[in-house]
């Protein structure tokens, strides 16, 4: 019986996904690989058919439509041939053991003999980089939306916009809005009851919405803090999309969608998102060529 899969999405990037793999396959609380080639160019759909076994399907997608499409093309894939339980989403360069696998699954058990309705849910994210990044943070805000766009500002004036506080997550488990899309578990019945991703998306975002339908629906998503992954963070984004402008401009355009669709922000109001993400881009790229020339 397959309890529950996990989908790995791959775009160029076959050293990363093959690490990954050599670890998630000894994982016996893991049911069924599902690796999801994004229509890469370099062969990895190729390579990567050597790990197809009892355990692991590869399947390629019909187009490169990022994130959100190709999540939601592996998971699709899932349901219709194994009708699983739980779906977890993990990036390639993520790191986890059989103990994180199990407490979450462990917890969505749990919290469903009390009847609460659990939306996603992680493990406390820790990084290879100096940045401190959250695992989770508040549903994003119009004013947060804004200064998003207005990052060297938002760093001058130390704006913590959507951030929780270090100590929200010093407890068993964290409540959360919105959960990072780099490792998480979800009940295949709620992804399918929130309509899944939004595949309006390319690349950034995905999760603010995913939280939006979420909580829409009355669905309550944790970090689970005693119990850490990895994440080498933006290893494989940063290999496939090497311009900093390219990556600024997807995430914008993932807060267009989410400021229209979602928010229902007005026109005025997307003028002014528009007009503060032009500036802010401008002066973050500037900012970053003189410092890199000084260096």
């Amino acid at each position: 019986m397959i309890e529950n899969v996990l989908v790995v999405l791959n775009y160029n990037d076959y050293n990363t996904i093959e690490k990954f793999l050599n670890n998630a396959v000894h994982i016996e609380s893991i049911d069924k690989l599902i690796v999801v080639d994004n229509c890469s160019t370099d062969n990895s759909f190729e390579k990567l058919r050597a790990f197809e076994s009892e355990k692991t399907d590869v399947i390629k997608t019909e187009k490169n439509g990022g994130y959100a499409y190709g999540n939601n093309f592996g998971i699709k894939y899932a349901m219709d041939k194994y009708s699983p339980k739980y779906v977890f989403v993990s990036n390639p360069d993520v790191e986890f053991d059989a103990e994180a696998i199990n407490s979450i699954l462990g917890f969505f058990e749990n919290k469903e003999q009390k009847n609460i309705k659990i939306g996603v849910v992680t493990g406390s994210m820790v990084t290879t980089t100096q940045a401190k990044i959250c695992p989770a943070w508040k549903l994003p805000t119009y004013a947060d939306c804004l200064w998003e766009n207005m990052i060297v500002l938002r760093k001058l004036l130390k704006i913590k916009g959507v951030y929780y506080d270090r100590n929200y997550f010093q407890q068993n488990e964290s409540r959360v809005d919105v959960v990072s899309g780099a490792f998480f578990a979800v009940k295949a019945e709620t992804f399918l009851d929130v309509g899944m991703f939004d595949e309006g998306t390319f690349l950034y975002g995905e999760e603010n919405i995913l939280a939006f339908k979420l909580k829409s629906k009355g669905y309550v998503s944790y970090v689970l803090n005693n119990h850490n992954f990895l994440h080498h963070h933006s290893v494989s984004i940063s290999k496939s999309i090497k311009s900093t402008g390219k990556r600024l401009d997807l995430a914008y355009e993932s807060r267009c969608l989410y400021l229209d669709k979602y928010l229902k922000a007005g026109k005025i109001k997307k003028i002014i998102h528009t007009v503060t993400y032009r500036l802010g881009k401008m002066n973050y790229l500037l900012l970053s060529k003189l410092l890199s020339h000084r260096k």
